[in-house]
């Protein structure tokens, strides 16, 4: 997966109050009245290539009744024109929701509490944003604001603060002196990396968010969990059973340019979770015993060895909760090695593991 920095985008709406209709010593234009608009443009696009719908709820002004969905505008470049008739605006107050992700392929769509289509008036409380398996992408901004219509008219301006959707998951693994607060090179020169002999990770995603709402403060959490896992197959590349690092392709990068050997594997984007997500990893490895009795010339290659499996449980299977996601952050999950290849693990040393958060 092609690593991307995680980074809030503000974008500024200007409304620019129109008096074409009537000019001094004109006979009044009466349906200017009932119609009369505002033009509404957005300044900049958050990111090139990404849809930006605008979704406009209204309740009546000055009321604490809930925002109704009423209409939208289907994506919102910079400097397009959309109106919004004064009459309107005077009566309402407004609450515009902007959801911009990838032209084309979106992931996150609306639907009711219900999982039914979000249509006009449906209530924001009744809101919901879905994505199918709970594997995320990266790119997938929201952000909302309330102003009253006249506060509109008086302004002249919306600014929406949008923020990416999803966090990622990270997985840094790293030989440790006595803990994880002590981080070391791998020691052996025959070793380049804790995963020198693993040719395949599996990461199984159990119970990932799949649908969101909108919390009383306006932070999107948890409203639904997938009912089977998703899993993220990486298959590093050997040379003579070593892993060289960084391998950007494949997710692989290095932890600590001054560890040597250190890796950080970059998991999957996800919903916002509240501690359910369960992580599996197991590591396809060779081990370091030849059973082919040497019969052969030259190098020992794969068949030569045992294939063994290692599995690492995130958090630990006696943990009571599991592992929360919060948006447009990573999650950190730190894996601490008594060694200096993670297949050394269950022969004579052990995991110490934790997780963190890192935003950036």
């Amino acid at each position: 997966m092609k690593r991307r920095n995680i980074y809030r985008i503000f974008a500024p709406l200007c409304l620019l109050l129109t008096t074409a209709c009537t000019q001094e010593g004109q006979e009044e234009c009466v349906p200017c009245k009932e119609v009369r608009s505002v033009d509404v443009r957005l300044a900049k696009t958050p990111v090139s290539g990404l849809a930006t719908p605008l979704y406009i709820f209204r309740r009546s002004a000055g009321t604490q009744d809930e925002y109704r969905y009423d209409r939208s505008f289907e994506s919102v470049a910079d400097g397009q024109m959309l109106k919004l008739p004064l009459a309107e605006m005077k009566a309402s107050d407004y609450r515009f929701l902007m959801i911009a992700q990838p032209e084309g392929t979106p992931w996150l769509g609306m639907q009711t509490a219900a999982g039914t289509a979000f249509a006009a008036g449906d209530g924001w409380n009744d809101l919901r944003l879905a994505c199918a398996t709970g594997e995320a992408a990266s790119d997938g901004y929201c952000g909302y604001i309330d102003m009253g219509g006249e506060e509109l008219l008086q302004q002249g301006r919306i600014q929406l603060t949008l923020t990416r959707v999803a966090g990622q998951v990270v997985f840094d693994i790293f030989r440790m002196a006595g803990s994880l607060s002590q981080p070391q090179s791998v020691v052996s020169a025959d070793v380049e990396s804790v995963i020198d002999r693993v040719s395949k990770i599996v990461i199984e995603y159990d119970n990932p968010t799949t649908v969101l709402r909108f919390g009383a403060d306006g932070v999107l959490t948890a409203d639904g969990y997938a009912s089977e896992p998703f899993t993220q197959t990486i298959e590093p590349e050997a040379v003579d059973f070593k892993v060289s690092l960084p391998q950007a392709d494949k997710g692989l990068q290095v932890y600590r340019t001054d560890l040597r050997g250190s890796l950080r594997i970059e998991g999957a984007f996800l919903l916002p979770s509240d501690s359910q997500l369960q992580i599996r990893m197991t590591f396809d490895y060779y081990d370091t015993t030849p059973i082919c009795g040497n019969d052969h010339t030259g190098d020992h290659v794969a068949s030569c060895f045992t294939p063994k499996q290692l599995q690492l449980f995130l958090p630990a299977s006696t943990a009571g909760a599991g592992l929360p996601v919060a948006a447009d952050c990573f999650t950190v999950n730190r894996a601490g090695l008594r060694c200096d290849r993670i297949i050394d693990v269950p022969v004579n040393s052990s995991i110490e593991a934790e997780f963190g958060w890192l935003t950036n």
